[in-house]
């Protein structure tokens, strides 16, 4: 059956650490269309958007006050299981293009990356109806675009030698999952 499934993440930067100092996430929405297609495995198309706030002090002295957003789109592929009655667990691969958008006090104008982003996810689900479900999600995910001084507009990180590194992350959060079929009378 057709599913739409949304989540609400949390995505942990790896190995930037000008990065983390730079940014504090607001979060991370996903939201994606599946279609089953044989024994579990399936494919989806969806969208993803990311938030962040620039702390302002994080390059003193320089002011870096701003917001920074991802904007992306991808395609899905999924496989599912089902370990009990109500419960299933799925593991999903995503390929897509994303867009950062920079906003800083430091950037020359408004900086944009494209960049092609992948993404391995596992999740794990309880049914609370026979068409609604809630779960778990970890991952990782990693954009081809890097993050370095030039993005923000400076030469180099003031009093760091470290120079940035590709966009990595950890991700874990919350998602649901709904299907499209008429439920059955008595069934749950």
């Amino acid at each position: 059956m057709p599913t739409v499934q949304g989540a609400f993440v949390l995505p942990l930067a790896l190995d930037n650490t000008v990065f983390n100092n730079l940014t504090s996430t607001m979060g991370q929405v996903d939201g994606t269309f599946n279609l089953p297609v044989y024994k579990g495995l399936g494919v989806g198309v969806g969208g993803n958007a990311t938030w962040y706030e620039l702390n302002g002090n994080a390059l003193a002295p320089l002011l870096t006050e701003g917001t920074l957003n991802r904007v992306l789109f991808h395609g899905k592929l999924w496989w599912a299981h089902y370990t009990g009655p109500r419960t299933f667990y799925e593991v999903n691969a995503k390929l897509g293009q994303g867009t950062w958008n920079w906003n800083c006090r430091t950037c020359t104008e408004n900086e944009r990356q494209a960049s092609t982003h992948w993404a391995v996810n596992a999740a794990y689900f309880v049914h609370t109806s026979e068409n609604l479900s809630f779960g778990l999600t970890v991952g990782y995910q990693e954009d081809a675009a890097e993050f370095g001084p030039r993005v923000i507009g400076l030469e180099q990180f003031p009093g760091r030698t470290d120079m940035g590194a590709r966009y990595r992350f950890f991700t874990v959060g919350l998602l649901f999952s709904t299907g499209f079929r008429s439920t059955q009378e008595g069934v749950w």
